[in-house]
């Protein structure tokens, strides 16, 4: 039923990285696609002029900006998505290129994301992420279960049978990078967000985001996206805003959703991240690819 699919990274990357493979063309895009959106919502196109929260919204609006750029390209080199999935925000950068939303309203969740942070401040959180690699999911679950609450720390999502994302208190997240580090991880390390995206705590920090993704017109995507919160297939307006309203505070299983993109038939995924960070984190298994933007320009995939 489903060949291809189209997998939408979240926020992290460094800006400067994300642009390093635009060719002048699509720089160019994506520069006038900047403009629009900075102008818009008020932030200076010197990134280095932008302070505080505007410069947190200023580099949190770059990946987007590229998703829409790497989408649009891949579209017009012909390869068209059968299905998609979006990792973290990425699902709102999916909601947008698929037609669910306009790309503006994604502009304006991601500014929503800011009273977040003012409420954490305010109330004198100390949340953080944490990347620990050399452990799938279960072999993480077994190791924390029984020294952290979940108040403290969950795994905020399975990426990989070797590639998992904590989230919680600053303070556990800490404790469990050591921990895994002792018992053999290969790499573990704090992210230093501020934040604990996809723990239940976020919840009460999010109500700015929840009125506005209830508030917005959603549509019927152009192509259907896979739940990273349940591997179910989402096609209605209900689904869809439903995925977007669970985002910032619920654990995901990012590998289950790839494996169920599998079972659908999916040979052919592409990262539209504009540096390959998907596939930096994600497997798939060997009778099918994960394709970047790099492949497609290099001419290292052809239809």
């Amino acid at each position: 039923m489903y060949n291809r699919a189209f997998l939408f990274n979240g926020i992290g990357s460094k800006p400067e990285k994300l642009l390093a493979q635009f060719t002048p063309e699509l720089m160019d895009r994506y520069e006038t696609y900047r403009e629009e959106a900075f102008a818009r919502l008020g932030l200076d196109m010197d990134m280095d002029k932008n302070t505080g929260h505007s410069e947190k919204a200023a580099e949190w609006m770059v990946p987007f900006l590229c998703d829409r750029v790497v989408y649009e390209y891949f579209i017009g080199k012909g390869i068209i998505p059968d299905i998609g999935a979006g990792y973290s925000s990425g699902i709102v950068s999916a909601s947008a290129c698929f037609g669910s939303i306009r790309h503006e309203d994604a502009h304006d969740i991601v500014m929503s994301h800011l009273s977040m942070f003012r409420g954490l401040q305010e109330k004198g959180f100390k949340l953080d992420m944490g990347i620990i690699i050399g452990f799938n999911y279960d072999e993480l679950k077994e190791l924390l279960c029984d020294k952290f609450t979940s108040d403290e720390l969950v795994i905020g999502s399975g990426n990989s049978d070797f590639h998992v994302m904590i989230s919680g208190k600053a303070e556990a997240v800490e404790k469990a990078i050591a921990l895994c580090l002792s018992e053999g991880a290969i790499k573990a390390f704090t992210m230093n967000t501020g934040t604990a995206f996809h723990h239940p705590l976020m919840e009460q920090f999010s109500t700015e985001y929840i009125s506005l993704c209830n508030r917005l017109d959603y549509k019927e995507p152009e192509y259907p996206l896979i739940s990273v919160f349940d591997q179910t297939v989402l096609k209605t307006v209900d689904e869809v805003r439903k995925e977007n309203l669970l985002n910032v505070f619920t654990p995901m299983r990012w590998d289950l959703a790839l494996k169920k993109l599998e079972e659908l038939g999916v040979k052919e995924f592409f990262d539209v991240s504009a540096n390959g960070a998907i596939k930096k984190f994600s497997r798939v298994s060997r009778k099918c690819k994960i394709y970047t933007l790099e492949d497609v320009i290099g001419g290292r995939y052809t239809l």
